[in-house]
């Protein structure tokens, strides 16, 4: 909204929301149990397989727009200072 390029502290925050993200899904997956496996459209699938879509989707939230690590890296760098890795 400044007009200028996004801070390290967008890091911050994608970092924080996909790994927050992914960790509820798992938690969500080990309450189903053995019904987690079952994909959307299968007879049994709880919530319609919404809760196994989410689960594969939250891995792919936490690669887009730059990797975790990636992330990781630039709020190192440049918000806490420490040298850049080799």
């Amino acid at each position: 909204m400044k007009g200028t390029a996004p801070g390290p502290e967008g890091s911050i925050n994608k970092l924080a929301w996909s790994e927050l993200n992914q960790k509820m899904y798992d938690f969500a997956m080990a309450l189903q149990g053995q019904a987690g496996q079952l994909m959307p459209g299968s007879a049994r699938a709880i919530a319609e397989g919404r809760w196994t879509f989410g689960f594969l989707r939250s891995r792919a939230n936490t690669i887009e727009a730059g990797t975790s690590e990636i992330h990781r890296n630039a709020i190192a760098e440049r918000l806490l200072g420490m040298p850049k890795g080799r």
